[in-house]
């Protein structure tokens, strides 16, 4: 298994109907526009293989590669970013963590964001 925080390793989604983010750059947005991964990698500047990848869900979207498709596509890099991060919560395997004990009491008020 690799240890690279832009590889990821799921044989099979753990949800049906949650899609990846690069099935929606696919779907939502390469595909109505007629634009190919070939298109769209020299477009941006990366391999082919990159996008392949992306488009496969074998490789996150990284913080230069959402501010690459934010600038190819109109969107911001905020828009791909939470699209990666939602997807990595929603299938996140938490048994896989040992028992962690918690470091602060149970009746602590929970941390608001600002």
């Amino acid at each position: 298994m690799s240890t690279s925080t832009t590889t990821i390793d799921r044989a099979v989604k753990p949800n049906p109907y949650l899609s990846t983010p690069g099935e929606i750059l696919k779907e939502e947005l390469m595909e109505p526009l007629g634009i190919s991964n070939y298109r769209l990698a020299k477009a941006i500047g990366v391999s082919e293989t990159a996008i392949g990848e992306i488009i496969k869900g074998k490789r996150a979207i990284s913080v230069a590669m959402a501010h690459r498709l934010g600038k190819a596509f109109g969107t911001t890099p905020e828009f791909w970013m939470n699209l990666q991060r939602d997807y990595e919560i929603f299938t996140f395997d938490s048994s896989v963590l040992d028992d962690i004990q918690p470091l602060v009491p149970d009746d602590r008020p929970p941390l608001e964001d600002d």
